[in-house]
C-alpha cells in the first residue's frame, strides 16, 4: 500500500473512532469527540405530522361550531330549536373528534363541548369533555377556563347532595 493510502485509511479510521466517542484525551480520563461528529437530536419529528387537510376541514367545522354556538343563539323559551341547535354543533364537533383526533386546536374542541353538553342540562357529559380539555390542552386560557367549569360544576354537586 501507498504511504498516502495508509495515512488516508488510518484518517477514516482515526474519525470513526472519534465518532463514536472513543478517543481519550492523555491528559484527562474524560473522552472527547470531534465537534462535526455531532448531531443533536436527529431522532425525527416529536409528534405524527398532522393530515394539512384535516387540519384545514377541522378549523372549518370548529369555527361553524362557535359561529351558532356564539352568534345563533336560539330563543330562550323555544326549547326545541335550543335542542336542535345544540345537537348540531354537538355533530360537527364530534366530527372533528372522531376524524382527527390529533387537531391542532382539539382542547378548544373539548372545551365547546363541554359548554354545549351543559347548556342543553348534561352536566355529567360537559365534566368529561371539560377535563379532557384540561389534561389536553396546550393554551393555558383554554385549560384555565376548563378548570373553572370544573370546579363550579363540582360545587353544584355539592350543594344539590348537601
Amino acid at each position: 500500500m501507498k504511504p498516502q493510502s495508509k495515512f488516508v485509511v488510518s484518517l477514516l479510521l482515526a474519525l470513526s473512532f472519534a465518532a463514536a466517542g472513543g478517543i481519550a484525551d492523555s491528559s484527562s480520563a474524560c473522552s472527547t469527540t470531534l465537534s462535526f461528529a455531532q448531531q443533536g437530536p436527529g431522532r425525527g419529528p416529536i409528534s405524527a405530522p398532522r393530515d394539512a387537510e384535516a387540519e384545514k376541514q377541522s378549523f372549518k367545522s370548529l369555527d361553524a361550531a362557535k359561529f351558532y354556538f356564539y352568534k345563533r343563539k336560539p330563543s330562550k323559551n323555544n326549547k326545541e330549536e335550543l335542542e336542535r341547535s345544540n345537537k348540531a354543533i354537538i355533530d360537527r364537533l364530534q366530527e372533528i373528534v372522531d376524524t382527527n383526533p390529533h387537531f391542532a386546536r382539539i382542547d378548544e374542541v373539548y372545551f365547546m363541548l363541554g359548554e354545549v353538553y351543559n347548556r342543553g342540562g348534561e352536566t355529567d357529559k360537559a365534566v368529561e369533555n371539560w377535563t379532557k380539555a384540561s389534561k389536553e390542552g396546550s393554551d393555558e386560557k383554554i385549560k384555565s377556563e376548563a378548570q373553572k367549569r370544573l370546579d363550579e360544576a363540582q360545587a353544584n354537586t355539592k350543594s344539590k347532595k348537601g
